[in-house]
């Protein structure tokens, strides 16, 4: 269900894909967002990872400026920097949460980070996998 695009402080805030509205992705310090080729690639994924899964899911972060990423431990080189997502399942339940990380390749995601309660994404050229 589409959820109603409200105008922020200097900005309207739009979807960006069928469910995902910019406020979703982009930087929360400074309402910045890297807007590349990848990042659209990236969003339909999302929305095909979700309608063929059946799952709902929440990001929980998007893109991130140097200055944000340094206040939240990023790493240095972290994808967030280009364009990455960490998501959760809307239910936070582990299983749900395990499917969408052993199917994430199928949907085109090659780096997959699996944390307790979130799965970083990006798409960088090579596959990555790790646990944080």
């Amino acid at each position: 269900m589409k959820r109603e695009a409200q105008k922020t402080v200097d900005t309207v805030n739009h979807y960006v894909s069928n469910r995902f509205l910019m406020s979703d992705i982009i930087c929360p310090c400074c309402d910045n967002v890297r807007v590349v080729p990848g990042m659209y690639r990236h969003m339909r994924a999302l929305e095909n990872m979700i309608d063929e899964l059946g799952v709902g899911i929440i990001i929980n972060s998007g893109y991130r400026c140097t200055r944000h990423n340094r206040q939240v431990g990023g790493a240095p080189r972290s994808w967030h920097l280009l364009f990455a997502t960490d998501i959760a399942p809307e239910n936070g339940d582990p299983a749900t949460l395990k499917l969408i990380a052993d199917r994430a390749e199928d949907f085109g995601f090659s780096g997959v980070g699996i944390y307790e309660k979130h799965i970083h994404l990006d798409m960088r050229p090579e596959k990555a996998r790790w646990r944080g």
